[in-house]
Parts: structure tokens; sequence; C-alpha cells
């Protein structure tokens, strides 16, 4: 199946990060089909805002937040024919709400997106998550915008 692309940064993220040092943003590549970097040393400055650029032309924008995640949920099958292939199933933003033991958290996935809120420790099937980057309080953003 082939999406029409409404947007040349749709399956990516662009990090913007806090304080005047640069690089200001990092843009990552196509998430479909490559390591996004998450883990790198770029992310070890403090995330000012994280957006993500949805294949619909829509954009996905958290901000304020003390702490983010982000990880991609992948199954591999082991069928006949399937050559061992992993495929992307749902891609998960999280943002720890300033002071609270809250994560606001974005499930994407078979063509819906799933908005919640979780408790810090069981924001993933009742469990923890590992990876969480210091973001940089302030303005509290999280939304869907069309642009």
């Amino acid at each position: 199946m082939h999406i029409f692309l409404k947007n040349e940064m749709a399956w990516r993220i662009k990090v913007t990060f806090a304080g005047s040092l640069p690089p200001k943003e990092y843009i990552t590549p196509d998430i479909q089909h490559t390591d996004p970097g998450w883990g790198s040393e770029l992310f070890n400055r403090m995330i000012e805002k994280l957006e993500f650029y949805l294949p619909t032309g829509h954009r996905l924008v958290l901000a304020g937040m003390e702490q983010y995640n982000f990880f991609i949920e992948a199954v591999q099958s082991f069928g006949k024919g399937c050559k061992g292939r992993a495929v992307m199933k749902r891609i998960c933003f999280m943002g720890k709400l300033p002071g609270q033991n809250i994560v606001d958290r974005y499930i994407i996935g078979d063509r819906k997106i799933w908005r919640d809120r979780k408790p810090l420790g069981m924001e993933w099937h009742g469990d923890t998550t590992v990876g969480w980057k210091a973001g940089s309080p302030g303005d509290l953003i999280s939304k869907i915008t069309d642009n």
C-alpha cells in the first residue's frame, strides 16, 4: 500500500533543543527506514520541543515537557515467504508533564492515533519504559495540528 505524502517532512522527527548552543534543531531521516538516532549523542541535550510529521500532512507537537520518550514498536514475521523483515507496527511519543508523575502519550498505528495519559512507570502496557531524555519545562503544548 502506498500513502500519498502531503509533506516532504513525512515520517521525520524534528527536535528543538533548549539553550543557545548550535545546532538548535535536529531533523531525523525517515524513521520508517532508518534509525532516528534517539539514543545518539545529539539527544544528550535538553529538549524544548518534539515534532513528528505524519504522512497525512498533520504534525504532532510536544513541548514544555519535563522529559520525552519515543520508540517504534516493530514485529517480525517468521512465516513462509516473509523473509524475516521487521515491520513498523506502532510509533509512540511521550512527554512527562512538569511536576507530575503523569505521561502524556500518543500512539500512532493501524491508521489511528490514540492519545491518553498514564502514570509514570506504567506508561507502556502497565510497565516502565527506558530511554527518557531531559526536557526543558515551559509553555506546555501537546496536540496534533493540520500542518
